[in-house]
């Protein structure tokens, strides 16, 4: 699997990446599940370039556009940020999520120059919760019902790891990735 930053892809790719936005299974995870606008994709784009404080690559996979992988809310000073992906639908539950985790977790502590990572995951997706502990991360804390959601207000669970927590976890997972990046 490859990754590049989105604002380097064609526009092709970058038109890509809304359809995998839009997809029903994609958005009900997201904070909003509306379906993006041409016009609304297009302005997010825009807010990418020259942007310090948000990193996003596309995760390209024999040629193919899959997903999306993104630092945001960079804090320099800090040393922090948080991070999200997301995949196209059709290639889910395959493993792919986990090579993702594990080429963030590498980029962000060694390239980014980040020593904590967070992330924010909803109540309604138990499966990538598991998946972000397997690689080291650990609970936080809950925003209790901090999010409307089809009608009713959901969790939101708060997860981080620190690079010396992921320097200790990476050596155990390293095979289960090259294993799966066959």
């Amino acid at each position: 699997m490859q990754f590049m930053p989105l604002v380097d892809a064609s526009h092709a790719v970058q038109a890509h990446v809304r359809t995998l936005r839009n997809q029903e299974d994609v958005r009900k995870y997201m904070y909003t599940s509306h379906e993006i606008t041409e016009s609304e994709h297009e302005g997010w784009l825009a807010s990418l370039k020259g942007n310090s404080r948000q990193a996003v690559f596309v995760a390209i996979r024999n040629g193919q556009a899959i997903g999306i992988v993104s630092l945001n809310s960079i804090n320099a000073v800090q040393k922090t940020a948080d991070w999200a992906f997301y995949l196209d639908t059709e290639i889910q539950g395959k493993g792919l999520g986990s090579i993702i985790e594990f080429w963030m977790l590498d980029y962000a502590f060694n390239e980014a120059g980040i020593e904590k990572l967070n992330c924010e995951v909803l109540e309604t997706n138990p499966a990538v919760i598991k998946m972000h502990q397997k690689f080291g991360f650990e609970l936080e804390g809950v925003r209790r019902k901090n999010i409307l959601k089809d009608g009713s207000r959901i969790d939101v669970v708060l997860l981080g790891i620190t690079k010396e927590e992921w320097k200790s976890k990476r050596p155990s997972l390293e095979p289960l990735v090259l294993r799966l990046n066959k």
